[in-house]
This record gives C-alpha cells, structure tokens and sequence, in this order.
C-alpha cells in the first residue's frame, strides 16, 4: 500500500476533487490501480503522466466523451487528428468572439455620440464627414405610425437572425432625397438596420455612401417631418445642396428613458457636397 497514491492524494497532486477522479472511475476514464475492501481508491506512481495528459487535453477544450474515446486506442496519429479538430474548433471560437468583440464595440460608439451629443446644441446642425456604410431597408408598412414602425423593424431584424448573429450597429429610418424634393418626403421612406462589417449578404441590402453630411440632433420618430424640414431650411439658407437620402439614425430608444417617452433620441443625416 505504500507503493500506491491514495485518491485524495493523486487528486491533489493534479489540482482536481476526489468526486472529479471518483467520476472518472464511473465513466471508465481513468480507474484506480486498486479498490481495497472498504472501497478505497489508490493509484500507481505509474497512472500519473496518463492523468496529467487526461488533465491537458481537458485544459484545452477536449470533451470528456472524447478522451474516453481517444484513450481506447492512443497513438501519436489519432492524438495528432484529435489536437486538428480541437485546433479547427478553437479558430471557429476566435472568429465568432471577434465578432461579438466588434458587435461590443458598434454598440459603445452609439453611445458615446450619445454622451457627445450632451456637448452639442439639440436642433443646431453641424457638418461632419461619415464613411461608407451598408443596411439593409424596407418601406414602411402601411399605414405609417408607431406599431408599424415596430413591425417594419423587426422585419429586417428576423432576416438578419437568419443568417448571423443580432445586429450591433444600430437601425434607424432613410428617406428619400427624390420624394423629399418632390414635396411627399415619405413616399418609399422606410426603416433600415445597419450592417456589420462581416455581415453576409442580403437580398435588400442598401448602400449608403461616404460623404459629408449635415447632421442635427433631435427627439422625434422618423415620420414626423417636422426636423426634416427644418434641416433642409437650414441648408438652403447657409448655400447646402442635398446630394443624397437623408439618413435618420436612432441613438437611444425609448428604453432608456425613466418615464414612458413616445419619441427616440437620433441624429438626422443629410449627404451634401463641399
């Protein structure tokens, strides 16, 4: 008995339980040298090297099922295949944090226009030049308020689901340079959720240009025109030229508010040329 490790011993020795190695026992993974006849587990000096790679590949993300597996027939080449597949899991995790990395820091930049804006005149506009963006759009639906607002919304939010994770740059509403300039600014007006930069494609993808835009803060929803014409009274008067769709981003919902709020915090967006 000298000779032998007892369990709480080996189980020490490895930084594990008794009830982790008792378990391992249970599920034929690594079974004690010896059950003496009051049903106490020991191990060889022999057993220690097979429970620390037991102990490695668990670090590394191997599952149990799987070591039992790859313990029934060892050998350099099926631990070489096990460490590939393990290394093709881990690169998928990578990618997938990366991405939750970049959808984590979309949604801080939202917020900190929100605390810039605290810095700003609310419905005093100001030029600022935006890259490149993608979204995809929908007209509203029928006819135009807040309920359907809500539905067009989501609408674009299931075909995203579809096809990745849930869209972390933000929504918000375009509307129409060519019905705005026609007098009837929410013909084909609609909402709109922008893309991540790894977001597959979608059949109703829009593009929305770089360019410098006038922008101005406002508390409303994206159907009340009433900012819209001011923004475009102020670029009429200060010499500005729409060259493009007005673009109406959301910067804080309605959740955000302490009392029952029926109007968004946003930033309108409108493409002129320099």
């Amino acid at each position: 008995m000298k000779s032998l490790i007892s369990i709480s011993e080996m189980a020490k020795l490895h930084g594990l339980t008794r009830q982790t190695l008792i378990y391992y026992d249970e599920i034929d993974l690594f079974k004690p040298a010896r059950v003496d006849e009051k049903g106490y587990r020991y191990y060889s000096n022999y057993q220690i090297p097979y429970l620390r790679e037991i102990c490695f590949l668990k670090f590394l993300g191997v599952s149990l099922k799987e070591i039992v597996t790859h313990f029934h027939g060892r050998c350099p080449k099926k631990e070489m295949a096990l460490l590939e597949k393990r290394k093709k899991d881990v690169l998928r995790e990578i990618a997938r944090l990366s991405k939750i990395r970049e959808a984590i820091n979309q949604r801080i930049s939202i917020y900190e226009e929100v605390t810039d804006a605290d810095t700003m005149q609310m419905q005093e506009p100001f030029i600022r030049p935006i890259v490149v963006r993608q979204a995809i759009f929908k007209e509203y639906i029928q006819p135009i308020n807040k309920e359907n607002l809500h539905l067009t919304l989501m609408s674009l939010w299931r075909e995203i689901f579809k096809k990745e994770m849930a869209p972390s740059g933000g929504f918000g509403s375009i509307i129409k340079m060519a019905s705005i300039l026609s007098g009837e600014p929410l013909k084909g007006a609609g909402s709109c959720v922008f893309l991540s930069p790894w977001s597959t494609e979608h059949a109703n993808t829009v593009g929305i240009p770089s360019s410098h835009y006038v922008c101005m803060y406002k508390y409303g929803m994206p159907y009340d025109m009433t900012h819209v014409k001011k923004l475009m009274d102020w670029m009429a008067e200060n010499g500005y030229g729409l060259a493009g769709d007005i673009v109406d981003v959301c910067l804080l919902d309605t959740t955000f508010y302490k009392t029952p709020q029926s109007v968004d915090f946003c930033m309108l967006q409108a493409p002129v040329n320099l």
